[in-house]
């Protein structure tokens, strides 16, 4: 692997929104939400130039809205870049993969579409928890999870931790969270417990559909959302995809990871500023951009 200092990283689900099209209305990467048009069976430019933004907010419209818009501003924005690795927090880890080079564009938005599909079955929601650490809130978890299942689902940064479950069991979650201190809980825009053992039912339906898919080893490597590791080969990947809808995502290790190595800066490809302030406040030093057309 050619050593470079620089890392590209995706968003996940969450930055969705009526006018997260911008950015590549008009450009020439445009064509990108045609074709995935065609593939989904809906018109997705007006979706995401238009809304309605409750039907945005849908797991089955948001996850392919968020793959292409970023798929596209790559495409636009990076598509020359030679980076050590690629990362994507959750969702966008699929995205990193497809600007890696493990599946087509047209496979990734079918990929999706069907990732939507079995992920929005399991109800339950997702809290994002500041000012206390991952070891408090698994001491809270353990605490609600005999009646409510509960449980650590993202490790996004210092002081940063999701929570995902039951929504009974959040609420609970939530009051004793506050009680330890917690600055701020905030309830995300999905409408599953992602990351948690409760998606292990999307996950067996999810395997069926990528056992079958043609997935070829890539030559920048991938950061794993739950171990950190660098994946690369076809089979890895195919396993990374099943195992990341149960597992938590431990951003702050994959950001520790880039940093080891040699990473020094990091372009995040999102049509607003995620997982790069994240990244930031893991590795003080990190330099971040915002990928946009016409310069960073």
């Amino acid at each position: 692997m050619k050593h470079m200092a620089k890392a590209i990283a995706f968003p996940g689900q969450g930055v969705q929104a009526v006018g997260m099209d911008r950015l590549i209305r008009g450009t020439s990467a445009w064509e990108r939400v045609a074709e995935a048009s065609d593939i989904l069976g809906f018109d997705l430019a007006r979706l995401m130039a238009e809304g309605p933004e409750d039907k945005l907010q849908q797991t089955q419209y948001a996850q392919p809205a968020v793959f292409v818009t970023c798929f596209a501003l790559w495409q636009l924005c990076c598509a020359g870049e030679e980076p050590a690795a690629y990362v994507g927090h959750s969702l966008g880890e699929v995205t990193a993969l497809a600007a890696a080079g493990a599946f087509t564009f047209a496979q990734g938005v079918e990929l999706v579409a069907k990732r939507s599909e079995c992920m929005a079955e399991p109800r339950g929601g997702m809290l994002a928890i500041l000012g206390l650490e991952v070891e408090e809130l698994e001491s809270l978890c353990s605490q609600v999870q005999e009646e409510h299942w509960v449980q650590v689902a993202n490790i996004n940064a210092p002081g940063q931790i999701v929570v995902s479950g039951k929504e009974e069991g959040l609420a609970v979650v939530a009051g004793l969270a506050k009680e330890r201190g917690a600055r701020r809980v905030v309830p995300l825009k999905v409408s599953g417990p992602f990351h948690s053992q409760l998606m292990a039912p999307a996950a067996e339906a999810f395997g069926r559909y990528v056992a079958q898919l043609r997935i070829q080893d890539v030559t920048v490597p991938v950061v794993s959302n739950h171990t950190s590791e660098l994946l690369s080969s076809g089979e890895q990947i195919r396993a990374e995809l099943v195992d990341q809808l149960t597992r938590p995502v431990r951003f702050t290790e994959n950001c520790q990871a880039l940093a080891k190595l040699g990473v020094d800066s990091l372009i995040e490809v999102s049509p607003s500023p995620v997982v790069g302030p994240l990244a930031r406040r893991t590795v003080s030093t990190l330099k971040v951009t915002l990928a946009s057309p016409g310069g960073m």
